[in-house]
């Protein structure tokens, strides 16, 4: 298990290496890749719209309830002082969908204004010359943008002659256009485009960013980014102008309740007033009575005291009643919270102020967060727990004033038990002057209700301060030019590594020596180059010192010291998966080194299908193996030998058979084989593909070595596959592989990492002469002239 973990890993290094040897020698591509993606990216960039960034700056000015103003004196009784705000609120308002919509409708924000600008668009705003209100819009006209022409006395809109200052059919629609007068730059042609409300109102709440950078103050940084610097500018001004508005209204919306509840009773007592001081003037004039007794006068001004008492009272008690509604609504609904007139129970407005406070929160939320969201569900318990306070305390006081009440009540009928002593004309004036008293008194009182009520009104402040106004940066935030470089520099890079290797992904032919030997444990014994023009395809000769020739002679050397069980006798069958990969040329050059050395060798020709050694040798006989398998001839008749060559001999196919499945597999071929060995050191059979046919497998049982080739650029990976099933199950003896037509060029590829001898090509210099260089060359690429058995 450690051992193929290191095998993994090993290979894994390898792999890496490859790559990045393959991608150095590929560094014209990176280069022109490089300088592609950078001058493509600048020509982006000088297209790209720039975008502005401005900011404001506001207080949220904390109210304070301490002290004794006199203006919490004066309306202690409307609550105008709630909660402490949270920040975090109102930075949630600034980013509401309906205060943005507010400030588009008013600036306009739905029409772009844009020109031209070399390769760039520009948008504008302020530099505009005209203004364009669309009064009844297209809808197929929205999003397209249309050229302008702007003239003296009218506006060409995609060439319709629209006047200023009256409504005109445009391709926009029915349109008002109106000249700017005010502008100094002047831009006489322009494009205007009509964007969707509902989509222009979501990217200015999308681009508004509200950010609090001490959370211990209460100042907040706007930030707006946009095409038009000043456009950007106006909208954040006239954001904090919105908000402030709505703030004012928000407060003022107690103050104005009040403020009618006071106007609609004072009303009502007037009337009665009136009506009251009329029937006294009309008593005293049909009975004569100019004054009333000093008792009856002492009587009377006790009865206006306890009746002013008890009118107010009664006016708390309708007040509760208003309270009693208010909190019985459900939350979510927005109802006006009544008037606190009468009530002079600081716990109780305070409560009903901090009940006003947390629905005003919850509607300000509820427009940016879900209903089921934690925050609501926060704001809903507290707006339950403050309800439940104020009901305790509401009946709590109402039970205080029904005592109140009753005790007035029971002072009124002691009074007026001896009133009824008095004379009678006496008593019913004072019945008379007793309810002008009381209507007398709620009149005043209301009177000055109103007029407290009045000067809250004028005195509230917002709570909103500016600090800075809005302020565009001169210089575009983006793009931010070093990142798009960045990224450019990124594809230059990557865009070739991908290339490359998807190249090498999806190539299925062998490039590697790595391929073969992460795919099957068959031993590699020898590696043989692509032959650049080779003059014959016999290259080994006694004198021959070229690279080629000497690859054979390792092959050669290999072959000694890994065939060990056949003795001095060998039998070597070479084959393949398919045909084209070079066995025949392996055949004859390894027959040829083995002879060279002193040893007596036969090759055989067995592919009987597609015979290629004989036309190597140029040998054109008619007789070979088919004629002495069917009997036509003897053995000597077919041997051949190979000119120049004294030990080596050659047994050609003959005619093509129309069965040589049926010949390889007599018992004559086994004679052969049998006769071959008495007078020859080595036997090389040059067989069929083994993924064709089956000859190859019928010739194993007469093979002691198995020379399986595989070609460079040409044997596809998948083949790889059944040669490990091949060697795993031992279908041939002794199996072992070659690679062969390793082209030179890509040796870097092939090779690179597996053993590298550079110094081997200095050996052979004064050996080889002229070859020496070749040698130095290839070995200088990495490509390695040693062969070993992997195992």
């Amino acid at each position: 298990m450690a051992n193929q973990e290191a095998e993994t890993n090993q290979f894994g290094q390898e792999y890496i290496k490859f790559l990045v040897t393959k991608y150095l020698r590929n560094w014209y591509w990176f280069v022109l890749a490089l300088v592609i993606s950078v001058v493509g990216m600048f020509g982006y960039l000088t297209t790209l719209k720039h975008t502005f960034s401005a900011q404001a700056s506001i207080l949220i000015k904390d109210e304070d309830n301490s002290g004794g103003s006199a203006k919490q004196d004066l309306m202690q009784e409307l609550d105008m002082f709630g909660p402490k705000k949270q920040v975090e609120n109102e930075i949630e308002v600034l980013k509401s969908f309906k205060l943005a919509k507010k400030v588009v409708e008013e600036l306009g924000l739905d029409i772009v204004y844009s020109y031209k600008d070399r390769w760039r668009v520009r948008d504008i705003y302020r530099d505009a010359p005209i203004v364009v209100n669309v009064l009844k819009p297209i809808n197929a006209a929205y999003d397209i943008p249309y050229p302008v022409t702007v003239a003296a006395d009218h506006a060409l809109i995609d060439g319709v002659n629209c006047p200023f200052g009256k409504p005109t059919a445009s391709p926009l629609g029915l349109v008002i256009i109106n000249r700017r007068d005010s502008v100094t730059t002047r831009h006489d042609r322009i494009t205007v485009t009509m964007e969707h409300q509902v989509d222009v109102i979501k990217s200015f709440v999308k681009r508004l960013r509200v950010s609090q950078p001490n959370k211990s103050a209460s100042v907040l940084f706007l930030t707006m980014e946009d095409h038009a610097p000043d456009r950007a500018e106006k909208y954040l001004d006239r954001l904090i102008h919105v908000y402030e508005l709505m703030s004012l209204q928000d407060k003022n919306r107690v103050a104005a309740n009040t403020l009618r509840f006071v106007e609609e009773r004072l009303g009502i007592i007037s009337r009665e007033l009136t009506s009251v001081e009329s029937d006294i003037q009309r008593y005293k004039t049909n009975s004569g009575i100019v004054d009333l007794s000093s008792e009856s006068a002492l009587f009377l001004d006790k009865v206006k005291e306890n009746d002013a008492q008890l009118g107010q009272v009664n006016i708390q008690l309708g007040t509760l009643t208003e309270v009693e509604n208010y909190i019985a609504s459900k939350p979510g609904t927005r109802v006006v919270a009544p008037a606190t007139v009468g009530l002079d129970n600081p716990t109780l407005t305070s409560l009903i102020g901090n009940l006003f406070e947390l629905e005003g929160q919850r509607s300000t939320l509820i427009r940016t967060v879900p209903e089921k969201s934690i925050p609501i569900e926060t704001i809903d318990e507290q707006i339950r727990s403050t309800k439940r306070n104020i009901a305790d305390n509401v009946q709590t006081l109402r039970r205080i004033l029904l005592a109140t009440r009753e005790s007035l009540q029971t002072n009124n009928k002691r009074i007026e038990s001896t009133i009824r002593t008095i004379p009678l004309k006496e008593r019913q004036l004072l019945d008379i002057s007793r309810q002008a008293s009381i209507k007398g008194n709620l009149y005043t009182y209301l009177l000055q209700k109103r007029e407290e009520t009045a000067m809250s009104f004028a005195s509230t402040v917002s709570d909103l301060r500016v600090i800075d106004d809005a302020q565009a940066e001169p210089q575009p935030v983006k793009p931010v030019k070093r990142n798009y470089y960045l990224v450019a520099l990124l594809i230059g890079l990557l865009l070739p590594v991908l290339v490359l290797w998807l190249i090498d992904y999806f190539n299925n032919k062998i490039s590697r020596k790595a391929q073969v030997e992460a795919a099957t444990d068959t031993p590699i014994i020898g590696e043989i180059i692509q032959s650049e023009q080779p003059q014959s395809p016999l290259v080994v000769t006694a004198k021959s010192r070229s690279l080629l020739s000497e690859q054979i002679r390792a092959l050669r050397t290999n072959i000694q010291f890994f065939n060990t069980e056949g003795g001095d006798k060998q039998t070597i069958l070479v084959t393949s998966n398919i045909s084209g990969e070079g066995k025949s040329f392996i055949s004859l050059n390894l027959g040829a080194s083995l002879a060279i050395a002193d040893k007596k060798v036969v090759m055989l020709e067995l592919d009987m299908r597609k015979p290629k050694l004989h036309r190597y040798i140029k040998d054109a006989t008619p007789q070979g193996l088919s004629s002495y398998l069917v009997g036509q001839a003897t053995l000597d008749e077919i041997i051949k030998p190979v000119e120049a060559y004294p030990n080596l001999f050659f047994i050609p196919c003959g005619i093509i058979p129309p069965n040589p499945a049926e010949l390889i597999g007599g018992e004559k071929m086994r004679y052969l084989f049998d006769n071959l060995r008495e007078h020859f050191d080595t036997i090389i059979v040059d067989s069929p593909p083994v993924g064709l046919v089956t000859d190859a497998n019928m010739l194993a049982r007469y093979a002691t070595m198995t020379l399986y080739i595989v070609r460079h650029l040409y044997t596809a990976k998948g083949y790889l596959k059944n040669i490990d099933t091949l060697y795993r199950e031992k279908r041939f003896p002794n199996m072992c592989l070659i690679i062969n037509g390793i082209r030179t060029e890509k040796d870097y590829e092939y090779n690179y990492g597996y053993g590298y001898d550079a110094g081997y090509g200095y050996m052979y210099r004064a050996t080889y002469g002229e070859d020496a260089d070749k040698v130095k060359k290839v070995a200088k690429k990495g490509f390695s002239l040693h062969f070993w058995n992997r195992k």
